[in-house]
């Protein structure tokens, strides 16, 4: 690098697409080589690949000539407007969370969602680092701009180190015919760990980069035919010389966002170098969020902050939101987590209680996740229940779901209120959330404030969130309980006080978060007139939540369904 950091170059206009074309055009002709794309391929078979096919039957992938908008609208920093006779005027900040645009929906139900070539489709990106568990490395080459994705410097990051894995046979393949595209193996000691980050991190060239955590494999099934979520960072400038926002410690804050990132990366070792250091030369002080990430590791329970990760990490951010809002209000609200997954493991008995939900500090808790009737009504069918998991066979996996019962509801089914809709119930779940509401949703209280929202690739298990503590034998002191954590995992959590423009912990006014529908950004109400914010948390579900019947079990992909889908499909 030179002795001095290059100055912020002033952020691009991308809003108008004449504007955008003419950037590109500007672009091309300082290339010195004619573009063309390569020459399409046919996909070839990968982890989950079977269902991809038979979804692509009913389907083929169209993608846009014009590139969609891809800028972030940063409504995190938005400032509060000046009082009027002693009254603040209500402030309406869009939802943090978008969702994937999904295939085969009335327009009304794709209202604000994204795709994969909003994200991928600028033309002035000339570096892409792809985190994920699953690739299908030709369809998501194509979503790059047409003009040059021959051009751009990509990595693809997995978990697929064995020889004999079908991903990685995939990706080697594909790798053939794309000269730009290199894969980097994430080496995973834990023979049932696995390397689950979705995080696409893009560098342009006006000097600008941006960070997206998502919850969608890199295969066309996941992006068009599943109910997904996507964050995306506000675009990210060089730091300045004397910046130094990475001492921010705060959690929530951008220093400290940057500084969890970092380490994140480093711990994939030397294969990252190049990333994590030309990361590092960026300004992330505009992100209001936290972190929260799982790597291979073994951590106490008594270790900082910055040396754990799973269930310790979420535990370690909660804590310091509380903190912070205890200065603020001495109110106390009944906590609610509902934890809504694609995947639920074999989990110890009571590892639920140890984990997430004493992390979460709640007074009760719900479960979401698809019954067989949910994916036989869906717009796939059965046929994207290859990407939804758990087991429901032998004695062990009923007692599990027995015991889970009390929490279990259905993703498929609609509220009676169409306002409290989310228009994702017949497109089947791959999203991770969690979110703690300030009440349990109920018909007479179907929308109660949300108190923090996660939106991660890890689902319910050991390998993902870590074990419960274990106290190595002969100590009796609790904090020196160790957690396992087998698998890379990351995501993103906010709470309201995020968007107080004062800063973390000095709430100047009233400020909430609040459950939306249909699109991202809340809608006025008469109970807001006083209030200074009001965040909008888009829901990839319906409010109130339907409870599983007694003699309903969840969706499981090794059982039979014989029973025809709506595509007059069996399974099994």
């Amino acid at each position: 690098m030179d002795a001095e950091r290059p100055h912020k170059r002033p952020r691009l206009d991308v809003d108008h697409a004449a504007d955008l074309r003419a950037k590109r055009s500007a672009f091309l002709s300082s290339l010195s080589r004619s573009i063309s794309p390569p020459p399409g391929a046919t996909p070839v078979s990968s982890a989950g690949s079977v269902v991809e096919t038979r979804v692509e039957v009913k389907s083929k992938l169209t993608i846009p000539d014009v590139v969609s908008q891809a800028a972030v609208e940063d409504s995190s920093l938005k400032k509060l407007e000046k009082p009027v006779n002693g009254a603040i005027k209500p402030q309406l900040l869009r939802s943090p969370f978008q969702l994937l645009r999904a295939r085969g929906l009335p327009s009304q139900d794709n209202i604000d969602t994204i795709s994969l070539h909003d994200i991928l489709g600028d033309p002035l990106i000339k570096e892409a680092w792809i985190f994920n568990f699953c690739f299908n490395v030709n369809w998501t080459m194509r979503h790059f701009d047409a003009d040059v994705r021959e051009l751009v410097k990509v990595k693809i990051v997995h978990g697929s180190w064995r020889r004999d894995d079908r991903n990685r046979i995939a990706i080697e393949e594909h790798l053939k015919t794309w000269k730009n595209v290199e894969d980097i193996k994430a080496y995973l000691p834990d023979q049932f760990g696995t390397h689950h980050s979705k995080m696409i991190i893009i560098f342009k060239h006006d000097d600008t980069a941006q960070v997206i955590i998502h919850t969608a494999n890199m295969l066309e099934v996941d992006w068009d035919h599943m109910t997904q979520a996507v964050w995306r960072s506000p675009i990210l400038s060089l730091e300045q010389r004397g910046d130094d926002n990475v001492k921010d410690d705060r959690v929530g804050s951008g220093g400290r966002f940057k500084s969890d990132l970092l380490r994140y990366l480093q711990a994939y070792g030397v294969k990252l170098k190049s990333l994590t250091e030309q990361l590092s030369l960026y300004d992330f002080s505009t992100i209001r969020a936290a972190l929260i990430a799982s790597v291979p590791s073994h951590a106490k329970v008594s270790d900082p902050a910055d040396k754990v990760w799973g269930h310790l990490a979420l535990s370690h951010a909660l804590s310091a939101m509380r903190q912070a809002r205890a200065k603020a209000s001495s109110a106390k609200p009944t906590s609610h987590l509902v934890s809504q997954v694609s995947s639920i493991a074999t989990l110890p008995q009571t590892w639920l209680s140890d984990t997430i939900y004493k992390s979460a500090a709640i007074q009760s808790a719900s479960i979401i996740f698809p019954t067989p009737t949910d994916l036989r009504n869906a717009l796939t069918g059965y046929a994207t229940g290859g990407s939804i998991h758990t087991k429901a066979s032998s004695a062990a996996h009923l007692k599990q779901i027995s015991l889970l019962r009390p929490q279990l509801n259905r993703w498929g089914t609609k509220s009676p209120n169409p306002a409290n809709r989310a228009g994702r119930h017949l497109i089947p779940p791959h999203i991770k959330t969690y979110i703690s509401f300030t009440a349990k949703p109920t018909n007479e209280q179907p929308r109660p404030d949300i108190e923090w929202t996660l939106v991660t690739s890890a689902n319910l298990s050991t390998q993902a969130w870590g074990t419960a503590p274990k106290i190595p034998k002969g100590v009796k002191d609790a904090s020196q309980g160790v957690v396992h954590v087998q698998s890379f995992e990351i995501g993103v959590l906010v709470w309201p006080e995020l968007f107080v423009d004062q800063g973390i912990g000095e709430q100047k006014s009233k400020i909430r978060m609040v459950p939306i529908f249909g699109h991202d950004m809340p809608d006025p109400s008469p109970e807001d007139a006083e209030n200074g914010i009001v965040i909008g948390m888009r829901m990839p579900y319906d409010l109130p939540l339907t409870p599983y019947e007694p003699d309903e079990l969840p969706w499981s992909p090794s059982n039979v369904y014989r029973m025809p889908d709506s595509l007059g499909e069996s399974w099994g």
